[in-house]
């Protein structure tokens, strides 16, 4: 398993997991996922200011550049991770449940539907 969000999603989807209260060890998988997104979510920072300061005096070139930076994913893989991303799972697939009394709005929504979509829980749930 693995989940892959888009450079432009990644400030949304850890500001939903850090605002998620959960106790004990999927408290802990939150935790860890939220810190491993923060990691790539200064990679794009520093990758983002590098182009900025590169196409400084192209300002065609670096919209351009910038759209396709941030249409770009970074990459959550399973690996050594598949017991925090199976937890995480969890908690998503149980705030979408249909008896579920959670609502969400604006970016916590759309950082929960990255998650929904990542996690593939449309899929799981036809099959």
């Amino acid at each position: 398993m693995k989940i892959e969000i888009e450079n432009s999603n990644l400030v949304r989807v850890i500001n939903f997991l850090d605002s998620l209260s959960l106790k004990g060890m999927k408290s802990i998988h939150r935790t860890n996922l939220s810190r491993k997104l923060m990691e790539k979510l200064k990679t794009v920072g520093d990758n983002e200011k590098q182009l900025r300061e590169e196409l400084k005096d192209e300002p065609e070139k670096l919209k351009e550049e910038l759209e396709k930076f941030f249409k770009e994913r970074v990459v959550i893989d399973g690996g050594d991770s598949q017991t925090m991303l199976q937890s995480v799972k969890s908690v998503i697939k149980s705030l979408v449940a249909e008896d579920s009394e959670y609502e969400f709005k604006d970016n916590d929504a759309y950082a929960l539907a990255c998650l929904y979509d990542q996690f593939e829980l449309d899929k799981e749930e036809t099959a």
